[in-house]
């Protein structure tokens, strides 16, 4: 099995590299699977969303004793 990337445009896939010359005339499957590009992250933007009670570092009552 060999994993070849490439892009897929106007209706037809071009690859990064070409195939191997061992695979003319030979028949192949080809699987699509989707990369999902990653989303860029912003400082700050989970401001005001997250909080915390006044007595978080108080001990617990059940593990007082």
């Amino acid at each position: 099995m060999m994993i070849l990337k490439g892009t897929y445009q106007n209706g037809t896939i071009k690859l990064d590299e070409p195939l191997p010359e061992n695979l003319e005339g030979k028949e192949i499957q080809v699987i699509v699977q989707e990369i999902a590009t990653p989303k860029h992250r912003q400082s700050g933007s989970a401001k005001g969303k997250i909080w915390m009670s006044s007595d978080f570092d108080e001990p617990l009552a059940d593990f007082g004793k």
